[in-house]
């Protein structure tokens, strides 16, 4: 094992760079961390963590497209480990956008491979990869030996990044390796991802503020597990001497639909669903409330029916083990949007 003793953390404002940043700080690593120029600086999430005054927190600005500043960086940090959280995360928005995509994604990942080779050729890079570059396989469950083929433009963007990780380690003896994160959900999510819009929706509904909650594909079947294990895997992989490929993920598949349950079961509620199609509804039980409705709007043009991961690697190399079924992870997220609606109602 490698000890950290610096570290570089991109997309410090978002969940996972968060989550990465106050693990690390606990560990006794000073931190540098990047925002998007012209954005909070650190953001709401890390003061919800406690860290946002921590000393050995640097934050600073980096647009990760731009190739020079990346080098500049990168060099005047000096980390033993780069962590890439950064980018557009969202698959919804790489329809809308998939240039922008590729270069958030894509393009940022190489310059930051590029800037660790030239500058800093001892740290250890680590991306954060997603399981959306498998697109719809045909078996399940996925492992880093499973064919590669994205779908989204998102995915598309994601498996050049990964790829080019794969690529530095080969070509240039590089410390890279790609954490190929399935859905990690924490109370830190966005509230354009479907788990945090649930758990946020659940919470106004719950107190009287909203009647019901529009969504997409209810029969989207994807592998739910908690943030925090993720970036402490991610952390344990930068310790290790060499680079390698990781599937994070607990194993265990989910609809969108039992996620829906689970969320509104945190807060008390029990759901009965009926109808097919866009004409499905979750409607409270004894109450005869619809509160969960279909909206066309919220389709994807291509979504992959199955995503569950098999982190046999994982476990034996890292130790990783998932700490939180479906049904904890959705009740932390709504106690927490309940906690926050409570307080904005003061």
């Amino acid at each position: 094992m490698n000890p950290i003793r610096r570290a570089l953390v991109t997309g410090l404002s978002g969940q996972d760079g968060a989550l990465l940043a106050a693990r690390l700080l606990g560990a006794g690593v000073d931190v540098v961390g990047t925002h998007r120029p012209g954005s909070d600086a650190r953001g709401w999430r890390l003061r919800e963590l406690g860290i946002d005054g921590d000393a050995r927190l640097r934050a600073v600005a980096l647009d990760p497209r731009d190739g020079d500043a990346c080098a500049r960086l990168v060099a005047d940090v000096q980390p033993d480990a780069l962590f890439h959280c950064a980018g557009q995360s969202r698959v919804a928005d790489s329809f809308r956008d998939p240039r922008e995509s590729a270069e958030a994604n894509g393009t940022s990942t190489l310059h930051l491979l590029e800037a660790v080779r030239t500058r800093a050729p001892a740290a250890h890079f680590v991306l954060a990869a997603s399981a959306e570059i498998f697109g719809a396989p045909q078996a399940a469950p996925q492992d880093e030996s499973t064919p590669l083929a994205a779908r989204s433009p998102y995915g598309l963007s994601k498996l050049y990044a990964h790829a080019a990780v794969g690529a530095w380690r080969a070509s240039y003896g590089l410390r890279a390796s790609s954490a190929i994160l399935f859905n990690h959900e924490s109370e830190l999510r966005d509230e354009a991802f479907v788990t945090r819009k649930l758990s946020r929706a659940v919470a106004r509904i719950a107190l009287g503020r909203e009647r019901d909650v529009a969504l997409g594909n209810l029969d989207a079947r994807r592998d739910f597990g908690y943030a925090p294990d993720y970036v402490a895997a991610m952390a344990a992989i930068a310790a290790r001497a060499d680079g390698a490929d990781f599937v994070l993920a607990t194993g265990q598949a989910a609809s969108i639909r039992d996620f829906a349950g689970a969320a509104f079961a945190a807060a008390g509620i029990a759901l009965d669903w009926s109808g097919d199609g866009l004409d499905e509804v979750g409607v409270e039980r004894g109450s005869g409330q619809v509160r969960v409705r279909v909206d066309a709007a919220f389709f994807r043009p291509v979504d992959a029916p199955l995503l569950v991961g098999d982190a046999a690697k994982a476990r034996r190399e890292l130790g990783f083990t998932p700490s939180v079924d479906l049904a904890g992870l959705a009740r932390r997220m709504v106690e927490a949007d309940l906690a926050r609606e409570r307080v904005a109602s003061i």
